[in-house]
């Protein structure tokens, strides 16, 4: 893994670089697709719909509209759901309430999804999405054959979430964040 780190001329931003709203959204969009669909499913929401991006949106789609530009019908009304409920979504992230209470109830959210985002959009140093194919795969390819994610991940404690993110980048895919 040091190698791959080292190699790598991107480093892992440790900070958060979007909107958790939009970030949390486009986790959604990736959801059981491969990363380059799900970037050009965000692009194309981002580009008729630019201020999802912002911490104020101006205008929330609906479903329907989301539909017409490619997000499956859940995940786009889970997309809905989310930005109409983000100042409830935000208030209660700001008092530290944890992820998985704050989202119970969002039809479409389940661990992956809180893992991932917790991972590419709010840089928690420190998670372990069990059950990416992605993840797997990378491991995979770079430990020579599939490993035990989970014990594994207890070698990159307290950053899994870094050794993640690395592993992830040497699939040459597009990168979600």
């Amino acid at each position: 893994l040091s190698r791959i780190i080292a190699a790598q001329p991107t480093r892992w931003p440790s900070r958060p670089t979007e909107d958790p709203i939009w970030g949390l959204c486009r986790i959604v969009m990736a959801q059981q697709v491969s990363t380059s669909v799900a970037c050009r499913l965000a692009e194309r929401v981002r580009s008729a719909y630019p201020t999802l991006t912002t911490p104020s949106p101006t205008v929330v789609p609906d479903w329907k509209s989301l539909r017409a530009l490619g997000l499956p019908e859940r995940r786009a009304q889970c997309c809905v759901t989310i930005l109409q409920g983000s100042g409830d979504i935000r208030r209660n992230m700001s008092q530290g309430q944890p992820l998985e209470d704050v989202l119970v109830g969002v039809k479409g959210i389940g661990p992956w999804t809180i893992a991932v985002f917790r991972i590419m959009v709010l840089r928690d140093p420190d998670v372990l999405p069990l059950g990416d194919v992605g993840l797997e795969r990378a491991i995979a390819a770079v430990y020579g054959r599939p490993r035990n994610v989970e014990r594994l991940g207890e070698q990159w404690r307290p950053f899994r979430s870094v050794a993640c993110w690395y592993l992830w980048r040497t699939l040459g895919n597009q990168q979600l964040g």
